[in-house]
């Protein structure tokens, strides 16, 4: 017949290490939840970044499109464009110092 053996510690002992363990336990499951929560908030941030650059691309080229459209419809319409308006501000400047340079010359006449 085996003898089986039986250990000298006591309850409170055994509680203790029980305990003990289980303090482990749970500081190693919260740190890995940690880990697992920042690395899932890193995910998260890079996936938002991620679609605000889409966003921006796609409103850009709804702007483009949508200043082409009005361009466009402006010409068709027959309104000069701003660098139409710049050309003719230009010659008018020029056109009024030299009515004001024949002002000055006939004046001395």
């Amino acid at each position: 017949m085996a003898r089986t053996r039986r250990t000298s510690q006591t309850p409170a002992r055994t509680l203790s290490q029980l305990t003990a363990a289980a303090r482990n336990l749970i500081a190693g499951t919260r740190s890995l939840a940690m880990a697992r929560a920042r690395s899932a908030g890193q995910a998260a941030l890079a996936g938002a970044t991620v679609a605000r650059e889409r966003s921006v691309k796609a409103a850009s080229r709804l702007e483009h499109a949508f200043e082409q459209r009005v361009a466009r419809t402006a010409a068709r319409l027959g309104v000069p464009t701003s660098k139409e308006v710049r050309a003719l501000s230009r010659q008018v400047a020029q056109l009024q110092a030299s009515v004001e340079r024949l002002r000055r010359s006939r004046a001395r006449a």
